[in-house]
């Protein structure tokens, strides 16, 4: 069996933990046995991982870089995966100010450029969001600019960059976001934050069950025609596996975009406000 390196940024998480187990299954049917090295902004060992690159601190975006680097040391990296995702959130995308999409990118996209370009590898995946949509464009804040900015970065070089759009999915961060976005949106000055609280109240129910309710609401009235005979289901954590095996099996399409059984690849940015077109 022949052994190839794959290393993943943020193995700990979501993501990270869909690659490892995508990795793995990939494993078994292709005869390439998967060596995962896996940084982590803890100390823990990273579950699946080979080798846990310790206390990446992307907050420090330059030492992040140098540490993981130091720790390859010269190994051939065949496939990169890039999963972290954190910025300003809370306020709608149209009102983002250009400080926090410098800040965000220092976080979410430059380490995964720097390290591309220093390792070289046959292939690097980052995960993208539905940003353009109403119910993110409501309160995703810098990200949606970051997911953008990924997705053309991937456009450039389909051969060897790919992005798994995924839909939203309750995890760790999930929560915290809505916990984030409840908390805000009682004071917030914006009127897309201001009609939402007002929704959230006329509904009658937790605001975490409610803004679930929104998200897969959302979701499901802007996708379901193109999926006439495959009933809407919530995107699950297992859903980002199959997206990765999708990439290794060689999927040619630089985008590859999933809510829950609904999957289909893109090669060009989908339509958006010209707020977002434009920066």
């Amino acid at each position: 069996m022949s052994e190839s390196i794959a290393l993943i940024i943020g193995g700990s998480g979501a993501a990270g933990q869909s690659a490892i187990e995508g990795l793995r299954e990939h494993s078994k049917k292709s005869g390439v046995k998967w060596n995962i090295i896996s940084t982590t902004s803890g100390d823990s060992q990273v579950t699946g991982a080979d080798k846990t690159i310790p206390h990446i601190q992307l907050e420090e975006p330059e030492a992040a870089v140098q540490k993981v680097l130091k720790e390859i040391n010269h190994l051939k990296v065949d496939i990169f995966i890039y999963t972290p995702a954190r910025g300003n959130l809370g306020y709608p995308v149209s009102e983002t100010p250009d400080v926090d999409i410098i800040n965000t990118a220092k976080f979410c996209l430059d380490p995964m450029i720097e390290l591309e370009r220093k390792l070289n590898p046959r292939l690097t995946v980052g995960y993208s969001a539905f940003y353009y949509l109403p119910h993110l464009l409501t309160s995703y804040g810098a990200l949606a600019f970051i997911k953008k900015k990924m997705e053309e970065w991937a456009i450039e070089k389909p051969d060897s960059r790919k992005m798994i759009r995924a839909g939203s999915f309750i995890s760790t961060s999930a929560r915290g976001i809505g916990v984030l976005l409840q908390k805000i949106g009682r004071s917030s000055p914006f009127p897309e934050l201001q009609n939402l609280m007002k929704e959230h109240k006329e509904s009658g129910k937790k605001f975490s069950e409610f803004f679930w309710d929104y998200v897969r609401g959302s979701e499901k009235r802007i996708f379901e025609k193109q999926f006439p005979n495959i009933p809407y289901r919530a995107t699950e954590q297992n859903d980002l596996k199959i997206g990765l095996l999708k990439i290794l099996d060689g999927e040619k399409a630089p985008i590859v975009s999933l809510i829950g059984d609904w999957i289909w690849t893109d090669d060009k940015l989908p339509e958006m406000p010209e707020y977002l077109k434009k920066r």
